[in-house]
């Protein structure tokens, strides 16, 4: 028979985990309503040049947390982006100067400017 904490306990875990699918759920909904695509390989669509892995961008992701605007020229998302990138090749590439790094650092991403948290093995 189980005692009222550990009844008290199943309760908690049980919303907790509730809670969380519920976030989970809610940030689906936001991306998928907001469109475009769940990952895009920035190699592959701006012919970035260069040894590293390609970085698969969780587009998804950063959707469910900021506005189309913060990326795009087109307040409805999708198209240009708010920065032109014409260097391609190294680690001074535009990507990482104009674009992502200054993003990352802006909102204090962990470890936001070092290439294993973008460049990862697939």
């Amino acid at each position: 028979m189980k005692s009222r904490i550990e009844k008290r306990l199943n309760r908690v875990a049980v919303l907790a985990g509730f809670c969380l699918l519920s976030l989970l759920a809610l940030s689906g909904v936001t991306s998928a309503a907001q469109g475009g695509p769940e990952t895009i390989d920035l190699k592959e669509a701006f012919q970035v040049e260069g040894k590293k892995e390609a970085v698969i961008f969780p587009h998804h992701q950063h959707q469910a947390v900021l506005v189309c605007a913060k990326c795009h020229k087109n307040e409805a998302g999708g198209g240009e982006l708010v920065v032109s990138i014409e260097n391609k090749s190294g680690t001074g590439n535009d990507f990482h100067k104009k674009f992502c790094w200054p993003c990352h650092k802006e909102q204090n991403v962990p470890k936001g400017t070092s290439c294993s948290t973008c460049h990862k093995k697939q």
